[in-house]
């Protein structure tokens, strides 16, 4: 009975401890559950982040290859999108940098450390500042790449002040060939009687008796003012009216003829005025 009495007794002790030993458990559950959530939101942040760099990475090698590509022979156009696509890149590459950098100071000052996360970093991490060296000689590439433009612009310059130098002497080469040739193919006549040919100092009587025999010559300085001019490439014909022509100046027989009623016909222009190009024609 004593026993049975003391087991009664005591029961209600163990109850209480019991309760409290399960209020324990369940704080610590509690508290378990809250470190694991926790825990979990924090990983879940962390590969959120490395997943961006990682996307930001695929961006900037697409971006690299399009100033590789538009670097080969660039226009002003191509130039334009090469300096914002480095200007691009840059901001990718600062992004990164921030985002790793909020990364180490976040797993430094974190409660648990997870060396899967702190190697996936730093792998990160390295291929963030390897992308940034390619890119810094890809900088440097360009820049030469400008300063060569720049010095093929300054060629270009010359040879085109060049070319227009050369188009100018040109022009005045053509221009000095086309009077040469003007003046080479103009020729000078002058139909008169003798008394003009005389009155004007063109030509005189020389020689014979009492005007008999006498032969009309070109005076030694004769006077060319009164002379018209014409182009031998287009003239075939001198229109002479009057009867009795003899030509004063002279010319090949076989390189003209009279036609009556029109005048003195060109038949072999060159030979016609291989020896003089004025002619003087008394009627």
């Amino acid at each position: 009975m004593n026993r049975i009495i003391i087991a009664l007794l005591i029961l209600p002790f163990f109850i209480a401890c019991n309760q409290k030993e399960i209020k324990q458990l369940k704080e610590q559950n509690l508290a378990l559950a809250k470190v694991t959530s926790e825990k979990e939101i924090a990983i879940n942040d962390f590969v959120t982040t490395l997943n961006s760099i990682e996307e930001n990475l695929d961006i900037i090698r697409v971006k690299e290859k399009i100033v590789t590509e538009n670097s080969e022979n660039p226009d002003k156009s191509q130039r334009t999108k090469i300096e914002s696509t480095l200007t691009s890149i840059n901001d990718i590459l600062e992004q990164n940098r921030l985002k790793i950098d909020n990364l180490d100071k976040r797993i430094n000052k974190s409660w648990y450390q997870n060396s899967k996360l702190r190697k996936l970093t730093t792998r990160l991490k390295n291929d963030v500042t390897s992308k940034e060296a390619d890119i810094v000689i890809l900088t440097e590439q360009i820049a030469k790449l400008d300063i060569k433009i720049d010095g093929l612009n300054t060629q270009v310059d010359n040879l085109n002040t060049t070319v227009t130098d050369l188009a100018t002497q040109n022009t005045e080469n053509s221009k000095l060939i086309e009077e040469k040739t003007n003046s080479l193919n103009t020729a000078y006549y002058y139909i008169g009687t003798a008394s003009d040919l005389k009155e004007k100092q063109i030509a005189s009587k020389k020689g014979g008796i009492i005007g008999v025999g006498s032969t009309t010559i070109l005076d030694e300085n004769f006077n060319t003012k009164e002379f018209k001019e014409i182009d031998i490439r287009e003239t075939n014909l001198i229109p002479i009216k009057g009867e009795k022509i003899d030509l004063v100046t002279t010319h090949p027989l076989s390189s003209f003829k009279f036609e009556a009623g029109k005048g003195l016909s060109i038949i072999n222009i060159e030979q016609f005025w291989k020896s003089s190009k004025y002619l003087v024609i008394k009627i």
